[in-house]
């Protein structure tokens, strides 16, 4: 949580507010030297709303930072009185229009890298139902880039070989109107997170193969590595299988063997397993034996015939 606190404060407050800030106070002696100087903004500013994860910071700020771009954008245009005189590309700054360039090259190839996460691979996606009813929740990680998807980082590091079944996963909260997860910034109180104890339903039909509901809902700043999953309910759908982790101690209403129907309850949102806050977390799978069950292959997966990613809203119907 530490780590999501500090990227939060630099990646999207203090560099955001920095950019602006030299955008306006920085003279530019010609058009060029503006556009350059205006280019890394707007490159940032598109990068953290595409791969920032806007839940400790709010959504909104991104308007104000648009804001404050234009604001000095428009200043600092004044500022350049002097149009560049036709053919003449001289930049009289050249360690400044290099850094500039840099800058914008820089931002510009991650957000294509985080925008190439919105395109599932093959094979075709399996289509889900919604797991979750009644409000509107917010998908913190989901994609197939790792820039919006940490998960991916399990689908080709052999020490992560283990867990690969979760690299296409997609990781959920319910947020109110504001945008906000909980009441606070990072409450310890699990009760406080709007998602916790949300009823979780059957995202597909099938055959109920294996369950876990004994292990006890952490505190945010918590996480159990022995039972990453912690408490979950993995379906045997037509296609595929299905998992629905870190759900709340003993609140599954089914067990192996049950079969469900699309929309049936099985449990509720908790906070067990590998988890920083309360989440519902997810995926599909090819088939696996139940001794190392996350270690099957990956399968892309879509809710209501979306590709969810980072960023992304769901209003379930």
């Amino acid at each position: 949580m530490f780590e999501l606190l500090f990227i939060t404060a630099v990646g999207q407050v203090l560099l955001p507010v920095a950019l602006a800030f030299r955008l306006w106070r920085v003279a530019c002696r010609n058009r060029l030297e503006w556009l350059l100087r205006a280019l890394p903004v707007s490159a940032y500013l598109f990068f953290i709303a595409v791969a920032g994860v806007w839940l400790l910071a709010p959504w909104g700020l991104l308007y104000g930072f648009a804001l404050l771009g234009s604001a000095a954008a428009a200043v600092s245009w004044r500022r350049c009185s002097r149009p560049l005189p036709p053919g003449d590309g001289r930049n009289r700054h050249g360690f400044q229009a290099v850094l500039d360039l840099l800058l914008t090259a820089f931002c510009a190839g991650m957000l294509a890298w985080a925008l190439s996460g919105y395109t599932p691979p093959a094979p075709p996606a399996i289509d889900l139902a919604s797991p979750l009813k009644n409000g509107v929740f917010y998908v913190v990680n989901g994609g197939y880039s790792i820039l919006i998807n940490p998960h991916m980082k399990t689908l080709k590091q052999e020490s992560l070989a283990a867990y690969r079944a979760q690299s296409y996963a997609v990781d959920i909260v319910k947020s109110d109107r504001f945008g906000r997860r909980a009441n606070g910034w990072v409450p310890e109180d699990l009760a406080s997170y709007y998602i916790f104890g949300a009823m979780v339903y059957a995202p597909c039909s099938g055959v109920v193969i294996m369950t876990e509901d004994r292990l006890s809902d952490l505190t945010a700043s918590e996480g159990d590595r022995l039972h990453p999953a912690g408490n979950f309910v993995l379906l045997e759908c037509a296609e595929a299988s299905v998992l629905l982790a870190h759900l709340m101690q003993f609140s599954l209403s089914v067990r192996p063997g049950d079969r469900v129907q699309t929309g049936d309850p099985v449990g509720r949102v908790g906070n067990s397993g590998m988890s920083t806050e309360p989440h519902l977390h997810l995926h599909a799978q090819g088939r696996a034996g139940s001794e190392n069950f996350l270690a099957a292959e990956p399968l892309p997966l879509k809710v209501e015939g979306r590709t969810l990613v980072r960023n992304d809203r769901l209003v379930p119907r």
